[in-house]
């Protein structure tokens, strides 16, 4: 027979877990995910959007028809117009490329930015990747080396290729590029941050940009699915 004191302590269990739902939902949410570092590793696969990054659930390269997974898979994957794959219950999906949010390959992500895909080599509730971009200067009158894009030049432009840095907000999505200015808008619900940042003078914020994307990302950490 089971002891009185036992019974009423299962009773109380379920009434409580009944009375608070939210209470069992995070017990539970709490299990599913892992807080980020730089151990962690991605789950193999293409995301199709942010929401099946931020959640770690992209779509298994196996899974894939076209384009089929081999050796050249990634650089086929950046040529053809639509993707096509089984999902977890087995119906045939189809999607155009572009739609592509990025992929994960030996657990490290890369973001699909600029017809390319990116590297993200920092994770973090505020997360930074580069990405190879051409930008166009002209010469102006003087002979003098500009960059102006609503510029129009008599002359003929000169385009080079050059490394440009981005933020990804990792709350919504975002991408914003890497300046101090982007970085004021990120961290602002940080009151203490947000200020103590706000107050140096411009040379030392734009100097200081990743010192502070690092302080807000160690108060505000991130969390993966596992």
């Amino acid at each position: 027979m089971l002891n009185k004191h036992f019974i009423l302590f299962l009773l109380l269990s379920i009434i409580f877990s009944v009375a608070n739902p939210q209470h069992s939902a995070a017990q539970k949410n709490e299990s599913d995910t892992i807080r980020y570092d730089y151990s962690f590793e991605f789950k193999n696969g293409v995301y199709t959007s942010f929401h099946s990054f931020r959640n770690n659930s992209p779509i298994p390269f196996s899974r894939f028809v076209s384009p089929s997974y081999d050796d050249k898979f990634f650089k086929k994957l950046l040529s053809v117009e639509t993707i096509s794959f089984y999902d977890e219950n087995g119906t045939l999906n189809e999607l155009p490329r572009k739609m592509i949010w990025g992929y994960a390959n030996n657990g490290k992500p890369n973001i699909y930015w600029g017809d390319k895909f990116n590297l993200i080599p920092y994770i973090g509730t505020i997360s930074h990747f580069m990405s190879t971009e051409i930008v166009t200067h002209y010469i102006n009158s003087t002979g003098t080396m500009m960059y102006d894009p609503m510029y129009i030049p008599s002359t003929q432009p000169y385009t080079s290729e050059e490394l440009v840095h981005y933020f990804i907000d990792m709350n919504t999505g975002k991408i914003l590029t890497y300046s101090s200015k982007n970085l004021l808008d990120l961290i602002k619900d940080d009151t203490e941050l947000y200020d103590e940042y706000s107050k140096l003078s411009k040379r030392k914020r734009n100097k200081n940009v990743m010192e502070y994307v690092q302080k807000y990302n160690r108060k505000h950490p991130i969390y993966f699915n596992k």
